[in-house]
């Protein structure tokens, strides 16, 4: 018994070893028989690889003599090298006898479904297009997105714009809520006003105190020549009458500009003996043994 089991084992293991150097050669021929198109196709994929770098660096090199933004410049090399390499990689495909048709049919399904799954990247997506397109502001600015976001722009990318803050923070603002909120460009032009405003009291002379403060802002260095400096009463307050000091800052000089006057003014009151007036607190104490 033990005999004919061990026949019938090694029968099968026969027939399965049989089975799969049948299937192996299968393979080995079909292999041998598509290897001139599995060769073409490698070429084409390792030739068109090379001219699709190429192509790139040309288009590269092309939008460098112009005058378009960088951001602008590095969107288009990332759309350029996207669709000749999906154009590669469709040529190489049909190569191999598959069909393209039935595969483009399925790409542009596939893309429907995941388009409908990502519309906030895809608006974001459109957003970032607005935005290299139409340049309410450039890499440098300083902006304003009205959502208590300020910062100099550092990069425009697709789908975020990144902003430095003044604190050396990073952040990141979906493009989309850029294109569709009013944004303020604070550096687009080449000066910024600056109002210092400063409480005196009643008793003081409005003209010594114009003096004063004019001549604060024609000892700063950083104004703008194109405007001119101006001093004027803007309210009265109840205990003070509120002056104002208005002066155009160079852009780039703005933060420098505003620290600098602030202490100025200060400097020169006291030099000049002009008071700021403050609220006082007057405190009685009563001994109720005396």
């Amino acid at each position: 018994m033990h005999i004919l089991v061990s026949a019938a084992t090694a029968s099968d293991l026969a027939e399965t070893a049989e089975q799969s150097i049948d299937y192996l050669q299968k393979v080995i021929d079909y292999v041998i028989s598509k290897a001139h198109i599995f060769v073409s196709a490698m070429i084409i994929l390792i030739i068109g690889w090379y001219l699709t770098r190429f192509a790139c660096k040309i288009v590269r090199h092309s939008l460098d003599k112009t005058r378009l933004d960088a951001s602008v410049t590095s969107f288009i090399n990332s759309l350029t090298k996207f669709g000749l390499r999906t154009l590669l990689a469709i040529i190489v495909i049909n190569k191999l006898g598959v069909d393209t048709t039935s595969l483009i049919a399925l790409l542009t399904s596939a893309s429907l479904a995941i388009g409908l799954a990502v519309q906030g990247s895809l608006a974001n997506f459109a957003g970032g297009v607005l935005l290299l397109i139409m340049k309410p502001f450039v890499v440098g600015d300083y902006i304003n997105d009205g959502n208590g976001h300020e910062g100099t722009v550092i990069s425009i990318e697709i789908i975020y714009t990144r902003l430095l803050t003044a604190n050396n923070e990073m952040v990141c603002i979906p493009n989309g809520k850029l294109a569709d909120s009013p944004v303020t460009n604070l550096t687009n032009q080449e000066s910024r006003r600056i109002d210092f405003p400063v409480s005196i009291s009643y008793d003081e002379n409005i003209d010594r105190v114009r003096t004063v403060l004019l001549n604060v802002a024609s000892e700063c260095q950083t104004l703008s020549k194109t405007h001119e400096s101006l001093v004027f009463v803007q309210d009265f307050d109840s205990s003070s009458v509120r002056v104002v000091l208005r002066v155009w800052a160079i852009t780039d000089k703005y933060w420098e500009t505003r620290f600098e006057i602030r202490e100025a003014i200060k400097k020169a009151f006291d030099a000049e003996g002009i008071e700021i007036p403050y609220d006082h607190m007057d405190v009685n104490l009563i001994n109720h043994e005396k």
